[in-house]
């Protein structure tokens, strides 16, 4: 029996894809990307990161604790910045 593909996540931005693309690897899912050689064009065309349909959940609560973070980072740094202006 053979698995499907599925897209857990999509971006304009290559470098973040590859981003994603090694956390998840890192955890043990492997993964693909699509149009990755289109770096040159990065903004116009979405790279998407595909798993196998039995990792699809796992990576996107994989993929959902990377946003998180990095929301958290952005917001300790927004409060920094407005520290230093004080």
């Amino acid at each position: 029996m053979s698995e499907n593909l599925e897209t857990v996540y999509s971006t304009t931005n290559v470098m973040e894809a590859e981003f994603i693309k090694m956390t998840l690897e890192g955890e043990g899912i492997r993964c693909m990307l699509e149009n990755e050689l289109q770096a040159g064009y990065t903004g116009i065309f979405e790279v998407k990161v595909d798993v196998m349909s039995s990792n699809v959940d796992r990576a996107r609560q994989i993929i959902e604790e990377i946003r998180e973070s990095s929301e958290s980072a952005e917001d300790t740094d927004k409060e920094d910045s407005d520290d230093e202006e004080e």
